[in-house]
C-alpha cells in the first residue's frame, strides 16, 4: 500500500481547518502549523494584538454576514444562535467544528513556518520551521496549502506629517474597545464596514468622531425591510443571473433608510452601489443625524496636533486617528516570482493555484481573496478543490486555459487588498468538483428544492447535496435556512397566540 501523501497546511483559522478536513476526506496526511497557541485565526480574540498577527477582531464585533451564509457546509451554526453573531460565539463554533471532526490532533501550535522552498525538480517542498522552543528544523512535504489569508498585513496610508503627529495612531486591528476614547476627538479613516462600526461605537460611547473617506460610501443595513438578512435578499441565483436586478435590489436596500447619501456627505463616486464601496452598519444613519459623527473628505496632511483635509478644512487638537484601511495581499513565506508576472500582477488560477510554478497543482493558496459575502464557503470549496487536485481526482486544465480564466478575473498586486465576487467564484469551483446542483434535474426530481435553488439564498449547504462529501442533512438545512435564521427571534408569543 502506498504511503499517504504529506500535506503542509500553514495556519489554523477557518481556511486551515477546512483544509485539514478536506485532506483527511481524500486520504491525505495533513500537518498544520499554527504560529499562535490556539486555533481560530482572526476569530481568536485577545486583548492585545499578538506577535505577528494581521487582522483582528475588536471586543464588540458582530458578523456582517448572516449565520446561514457563513456556515460550514456540513456543520451549521445552531439554530439557537442569533442571525448575526458576536465573535465569542463564532470562535466557539469553530472550536466545536474542530472537535467534531477531530482536527486539532493534526495541528502544531506555537510553530512558525518561516520559508517554503521547492526541491530541485519542483515536485516537493521543504519548509523551514521554528517551534515553540525556538528550535529550527526543515521538513519535506508533497504538497503545501497556505491558509494565512490576505488579511495578514495591516495597510496604513502614508500621509505627509503623520510621523510628527503626537496623538494616538492605531490601525483597526489594534482597536479593542471605545471607553478609552471617551470625550476625545478621534478621526476614523475608511469607508468600509469596519470604519463605520468603529466610528459608530466611538460615538455611542462619548467620543467626538470624524469619519474621513477618500471615495465616499453606500450605507446598507444588515437586515432588509422585510426582516430578512441582507445577504438572503441579494445573494440568490436568480439575481446573480441578472446583475442589473441585483444592483437595483442593493440600491433599494441602501436607500431604504437614507435616500439622499449626498446630503449626509457620504455619496460614493459610483452612481450605483458597488460592493467595494459598501458600509454595512446599522447605526450610522442615526449617529449622522444626531451629529455624533461628522463625515470628512480625505486627509491632506498631519501637523503636530492638527489635521488638514483636502477641502482645506483644518481640525485642531485631534486626540487620535484610527485607520480602518484594510490589509495588503502578501505571502512572505514564498518567493514572489511564483505569484507575480512582469507587471507585478498575481497569476493564480481560481485564486488557488499559482500559474507561474512548473507544477501549480502542488501548491494551493486558500482564502487569499476577499469575497463579497462570507469568506468561509469560498475557502471551504477551495480546500476541497485543492485536496482533490493533490490526489489526482481532478486534473487542472492546460496552462493556456488557466491563463485565459485568470485574465478574465481581478488580478492581485502585492501589498494591496482585493475583493472578488464570492458567489460566482463559489459556483465555478463547485462545478469543478462536481457538487454544483442542476436546476433542471432538481425540477424533475424535487420541484420544491428546485425553486429554492433558483430563488432562495445561496447558502453553502447546496454544495453538500450531491457528489463527493455529500451530507444527508443538506436538503433539510437548505429548505429551513430562513426559518433557522429567525428561530431565536421567536422568544415571545405572536399577537395571534396572545389573542387565542
Amino acid at each position: 500500500m502506498a504511503a499517504e501523501k504529506r500535506v503542509a497546511i500553514v495556519g489554523a483559522g477557518v481556511a486551515g481547518l477546512t483544509s485539514i478536513k478536506s485532506c483527511l476526506e481524500e486520504g491525505l496526511e495533513p500537518f498544520c502549523f499554527e504560529r499562535h497557541d490556539k486555533l481560530g485565526g482572526v476569530w481568536y480574540y485577545t486583548n492585545e494584538l499578538r506577535q505577528g498577527q494581521g487582522s483582528a477582531v475588536y471586543d464588540s464585533v458582530v458578523t456582517n454576514t448572516s449565520k446561514e451564509f457563513m456556515s460550514f457546509s456540513d456543520f451549521p451554526f445552531p439554530k439557537e444562535y442569533p442571525p448575526f453573531i458576536g465573535h465569542r460565539l463564532v470562535l466557539r463554533h469553530i472550536r466545536n467544528y474542530a472537535e467534531h471532526f477531530d482536527l486539532e490532533k493534526h495541528i502544531r501550535f506555537n510553530t512558525n513556518v518561516l520559508d517554503v522552498q521547492r526541491n530541485n525538480d519542483g515536485k516537493y517542498w521543504k519548509l523551514q520551521i521554528k517551534d515553540k522552543d525556538d528550535q529550527f528544523s526543515t521538513e519535506e512535504f508533497d504538497y503545501v496549502m497556505i491558509c494565512t489569508s490576505t488579511l495578514n498585513m495591516a495597510n496604513t496610508p502614508k500621509y505627509p506629517g503623520l510621523d510628527n503627529f503626537v496623538g494616538t495612531k492605531l490601525h483597526a486591528n489594534e482597536y479593542r474597545e471605545a471607553s478609552i476614547f471617551k470625550r476625545k476627538k478621534i478621526i476614523v479613516v475608511g469607508g468600509s464596514a469596519t470604519g463605520g462600526e468603529i466610528a459608530a461605537e466611538l460615538a455611542r460611547n462619548g467620543a467626538e468622531v470624524y469619519l474621513s473617506m477618500r471615495h465616499g460610501t453606500w450605507i446598507v443595513p444588515r437586515i432588509s425591510p422585510d426582516g430578512r438578512p441582507l445577504d438572503s435578499v441579494v445573494f440568490t441565483r436568480h439575481l446573480l443571473r441578472w446583475p442589473t436586478r441585483q444592483t437595483a435590489s442593493l440600491e433599494s436596500l441602501c436607500k431604504g433608510r437614507m435616500n439622499d447619501h449626498q446630503t449626509y456627505g457620504l455619496q460614493a463616486k459610483e452612481r450605483y452601489p458597488a460592493w467595494k464601496r459598501l458600509m454595512i452598519c446599522d447605526d450610522m444613519h442615526d449617529r449622522l443625524a444626531q451629529g455624533q459623527i461628522k463625515p470628512m473628505v480625505d486627509i491632506k496632511e498631519f501637523l503636530k496636533n492638527d489635521v488638514i483635509f483636502k477641502d482645506g478644512t483644518t481640525l485642531e487638537n485631534v486626540d487620535g486617528v484610527i485607520f480602518a484601511t484594510g490589509y495588503g495581499f502578501n505571502v512572505p513565506i514564498i518567493d514572489d516570482s511564483w505569484l507575480y508576472d512582469e507587471s507585478g500582477k498575481a497569476e493564480v488560477y481560481k485564486y488557488v493555484f499559482p500559474l507561474r510554478l512548473d507544477h501549480p497543482e502542488r501548491l494551493a493558496l486558500i482564502s487569499i481573496c476577499t469575497p463579497f459575502g462570507s469568506h468561509w464557503p469560498v475557502a471551504e470549496l477551495q480546500a476541497r478543490l485543492a485536496s482533490q487536485v493533490f490526489t489526482g481526482n481532478i486534473v487542472l486544465p492546460e496552462k493556456a486555459i488557466m491563463k485565459m480564466d485568470i485574465d478574465q478575473k481581478i488580478k492581485f498586486e502585492k501589498n494591496k487588498q482585493y475583493q472578488v465576487p464570492g458567489p460566482p467564484l463559489g459556483e465555478e469551483i463547485a462545478e469543478m468538483i462536481g457538487v454544483r446542483p442542476s436546476f433542471w434535474r432538481l425540477l424533475l426530481s424535487d420541484p420544491k428544492l428546485a425553486m429554492a435553488y433558483e430563488y432562495g439564498p445561496m447558502v453553502p449547504y447546496w454544495y453538500r447535496l450531491q457528489g463527493r462529501g455529500a451530507w444527508p442533512g443538506a436538503r433539510d438545512r437548505i429548505l429551513n435556512a430562513e426559518e433557522n435564521t429567525r428561530f431565536i427571534l421567536k422568544g415571545y408569543p405572536s399577537c395571534e397566540e396572545e389573542i387565542n
